[in-house]
């Protein structure tokens, strides 16, 4: 695509650990579960601990938090008597970082961590119960004084890594003193007596597009201390406004007790030098709880989201009791417990995460030690029905226009400068330059859609010189010469059959320039030479997945933000009740087939046989289904019982049913009755094929019992 964007890729698995080109020096946790404290060190790879800097002993290096590849350890421990300070003390140190903790691991500090130029703790995943964690415990103290903490956030502008909390509890404290700073997207949480104090600069305004979706500061009890100012407003100048109690309060970011935008029960003060935050005191023991509306009462197959759990007490209503980020320290009231009426529709797991399973209708309820939830949260879950707005045949024969068979007239395209119908239902494009030729979308062509799949059948060329051609591209390019960011592209969602660095791979660019904060599924080898190809490409941030299959088979997966894990942020102002999509991709003003958003990347090389755009995410079967089916034949949509056949041949069962119906999930269970639990069948590549008006589906036999059904 361009150089920043190898750059990019570069980066992404630097963090990842999968390419480190760091001196010998650098420290990678080793440890195991039954000794995970820092100071033992066997737990480090190499052997020892990491040393501390100083003038007279230069340590250049970094020290990397990932879970354990031993035993998959997750927990890194630092004990009430120690105090570590991996880099500290030499102003000629370069790049000693603490990466970490990543990828779900927890830092549990009951002693004093200090550290030199960054901490930066990280994980993309929105799987419930993934994040990283900081935990600072009794007299804990973390502090730096002349760096940052990037929490879930920071220089390398790598949207999606916020998934990462601190929680202060008892007396602990983190300070960023002498300067120091913080970037955050992520959740910090003070509670009991605990204090946070920044004395240098607050960034949250750094160009990632979900800043308002993951950065939290709750205080839950002891104080937040920023720099002076915050209450006055005499940082209105900072990060667009942002250095205001009422901009952090209004955005949902400052919370109390968990509630956002809510001002009621701040404390607010300045003595010259800082500004406190603090929360009033609760008045007593809690007295009520109760459900709060859920995000989403109707959701899909696979869908998850927060419950918002809340509790009265005698001077404060409403605070929050669910999550694994209760308002208040969970030490201070019994922990909920949450049921589900029809777990086999949705499930509620012990943080309030609710999953929904398959159809059908579930309510939720909730006890408090002796105190039982006053209502109840009701959940109705549907199939996955991804809806079929848009599609392009290319079955004309001349002109310059092609028709969408589903969308009407509006949202024709538009064939630019040598591209034509070769009269058989395709479209050529010969990848000369990138502007040559084309197909144009309708700009808005996806707005407001929360979740979408990009179906198309396409053949690529040999060559070796089209390194980022586009198959598709839905987003924004910036088309004045006069712009710093001219000819690159932002927001938005493209896919590319060969990149620079030898593979294919689904992107989702949030900011402008995209390329900083893009998210990409990124399969082994390009799709030089392919003819007829299926590519599908899922981007569902209700299931925090973004996915690209070939000719049926998931060939990518990569984890995708999911705002409906934070309810506050998810229902007002910045999300508005929508997913990342409709939030970052907002107009979608340029829309190609065959053409990048990136000036200097080249045309597609290949033809384009069909174009499908979905709103919803296709499955896993219905790819497989539209495979079988090839680029001329739309699934059935008949609902009505359908007779399941199954016949042996060999090894094998093979299972057929008419391709009328729209039902295409073939699914399995050990048994029947009150103790079944269906499951959809994972196909192999080529296991579902179409004759004689039938899906035919091939799988081998198994030694097991097990039952079969079809749904959608």
């Amino acid at each position: 695509m361009k150089l920043e964007k190898l750059c990019y890729t570069t980066i992404i698995a630097f963090l990842a650990c999968l390419l480190q080109t760091a001196s010998a020096a650098d420290s990678h946790w080793n440890g195991t579960v039954t000794n995970n404290d820092w100071d033992n060190p066997n737990n480090w790879n190499p052997v020892g601990v990491p040393p501390s800097g100083n003038p007279t002993n230069t340590f250049q290096g970094n020290v990397w938090l990932d879970p354990s590849p031993v035993d998959g350890d997750k927990v890194i421990g630092i004990s009430s008597n120690e105090v570590v300070n991996p880099g500290v003390g030499n102003s000629n140190e370069v790049y000693n970082t603490i990466f970490g903790p990543e990828f779900g691991c927890s830092l549990d500090i009951y002693g004093t961590l200090t550290y030199d130029w960054t901490m930066a703790p990280y994980q993309p995943d929105p799987t419930p119960g993934l994040r990283s964690h900081i935990n600072l415990y009794g007299v804990g103290r973390m502090y730096t004084s002349g760096a940052s903490l990037n929490l879930g956030s920071g220089w390398w502008n790598v949207c999606e890594g916020a998934y990462v909390t601190m929680n202060l509890y008892n007396n602990a404290n983190y300070s960023s003193l002498g300067g120091a700073g913080i970037w955050t997207g992520g959740h910090i949480n003070i509670y009991d007596s605990a204090t946070v104090l920044i004395n240098g600069y607050v960034n949250i305004d750094n160009g990632q597009a979900n800043n308002d979706a993951t950065t939290v500061f709750n205080v839950g009890g002891g104080t937040l201390e920023l720099p002076e100012g915050w209450v006055s407003g005499a940082n209105t100048t900072l990060n667009g406004g942002a250095g205001t109690i009422t901009n952090l309060v209004a955005r949902g970011i400052l919370r109390v007790y968990g509630k956002g935008y809510d001002t009621n029960d701040l404390i607010l003060s300045d003595n010259g030098t800082n500004t406190f935050v603090q929360a009033v005191a609760l008045g007593g023991a809690l007295q009520r709880v109760y459900f709060q509306p859920l995000a989403r009462s109707t959701v899909e197959v696979g869908n998850f989201q927060q419950a918002t759990l809340v509790g009265d007490y005698p001077s404060v209503n409403g605070v929050l009791l669910s999550s694994a980020e209760p308002g208040l320290d969970p030490a201070t009231f019994s922990a909920p417990a949450y049921s589900s009426s029809n777990p086999r529709v949705a499930t509620v797991d012990a943080n309030g995460m609710v999953t929904a399973v398959s159809a059908g209708i579930a309510t939720l309820t909730a006890t408090v030690g002796a105190l039982t939830s006053t209502n109840s949260a009701t959940i109705t879950v549907v199939p996955v029905n991804a809806a079929l707005i848009h599609r392009y045949s290319f079955n004309e024969t001349s002109g310059t226009t092609a028709s969408d068979s589903v969308g009407g007239p509006t949202w024709n395209a538009t064939l630019m400068g040598t591209a034509a119908f070769n009269g058989t239902g395709q479209v050529v494009l010969d990848g000369a330059t990138n502007d040559a030729d084309y197909v144009q979308l309708p700009a808005g062509i996806i707005s407001n859609v929360n979740e979408v799949t990009i179906e198309v059948w396409a053949s690529f060329g040999t060559t070796t010189n089209n390194n980022f051609e586009n198959l598709f591209a839905f987003g924004f390019s910036d088309v004045n010469p006069l712009d710093a960011n001219y000819g690159l592209g932002g927001n938005y969602i493209t896919f590319s059959p060969h990149t620079g660095g030898g593979t294919a791979q689904l992107n989702f660019g949030q900011g402008v320039p995209g390329y900083l904060g893009e998210r990409d599924a990124i399969s082994v080898g390009t799709l030089d030479g392919q003819n007829n190809l299926q590519v599908v490409g899922v981007f569902s941030p209700d299931t925090g997945n973004q996915a690209f299959y070939t000719n049926g088979v998931l060939a990518a997966r990569v984890s995708m933000f999911n705002a409906m894990m934070d309810p506050v942020a998810y229902g007002d102002p910045a999300f508005n009740s929508q997913s990342v999509l409709p939030y970052q991709l907002g107009t979608d003003p340029n829309n190609y087939l065959g053409h990048s958003l990136y000036a200097a990347d080249p045309g597609l090389l290949g033809s384009i046989n069909e174009c499908r755009i979905y709103s919803g995410p296709l499955t896993a079967a219905q790819v497989a289904a539209d495979n079988a089916l090839g680029p001329d034949q739309l699934r059935g949509t008949s609902l009505a019982p359908v007779s399941l056949s199954a016949t042996r041949s060999g090894g094998n069962l093979v299972f057929s049913w008419p391709t009328t119906s729209a039902l295409v999930t073939l699914q399995a269970s050990p048994a029947l009755g009150a103790s079944a639990t269906w499951t959809p069948v994972v196909l192999p590549a080529g296991a579902m094929a179409v004759s004689g008006g039938n899906y035919q589906v091939t799988l081998p036999m198994s030694a097991t019992t097990q039952f079969f059904r079809l749904s959608e």
